[in-house]
């Protein structure tokens, strides 16, 4: 099984490198990586270097060698193997694993389930998290520490603070 660990923004500069937005907190995590898949194939790392906030990764993949061939991997996701994946803490989880989870609201010791987390973006100062709702609408929020997140891997449901969610939440009509 693979799991996404970014997705390749652009080409950087004229010889192959491309820009990565990581789907991970540790940008560092890039730097032990030996070989990727990127899209359906698989590739080698030559050299990985991160910005000097850490937010983007610049990656060279040996056999791309021109601005051309790192453009046709635009918009490529970079993945490896689940079993290669860095070990979590306890409380910790891949964002690539709340895509398509159900999220449900914590009110005390009842649980509303909302709907579906569609996608995951990165936008600087908080992930945005989107769900498509149960009654068909579309919900947004800032994933923040303050909603408690909790995710349950084995029934894949992704639950935060009702109470915060409601203060934090943007619902589209």
């Amino acid at each position: 099984m693979r799991m996404d660990i970014g997705r390749i923004l652009k080409p950087q500069g004229i010889r192959g490198e491309v820009k990565v937005d990581p789907l991970t907190d540790d940008s560092s995590r890039f730097c032990v990586l030996k070989s990727v898949s990127v899209g359906n194939e698989l590739k080698r790392i030559q050299s990985v270097r991160l910005s000097e906030s850490d937010k983007f990764v610049y990656i060279k993949f040996v056999g791309v060698d021109d601005r051309n061939a790192a453009e046709l991997l635009r918009g490529r996701f970079v993945s490896v193997d689940r079993a290669a994946a860095v070990p979590l803490d306890a409380g910790e989880f891949f964002i690539s694993d709340l895509i398509g989870a159900s999220i449900a609201a914590r009110y005390g010791d009842t649980e509303k389930r909302i709907g579906k987390v569609t996608a995951v973006d990165s936008f600087g100062a908080a992930d945005v998290i989107s769900v498509e709702c149960a009654d068909g609408n579309g919900m947004s929020f800032a994933f923040l520490r303050s909603l408690e997140p909790l995710f349950d891997e084995t029934s894949r449901v992704f639950s935060v603070d009702g109470k915060k969610l409601d203060e934090v939440a943007v619902y589209e009509d």
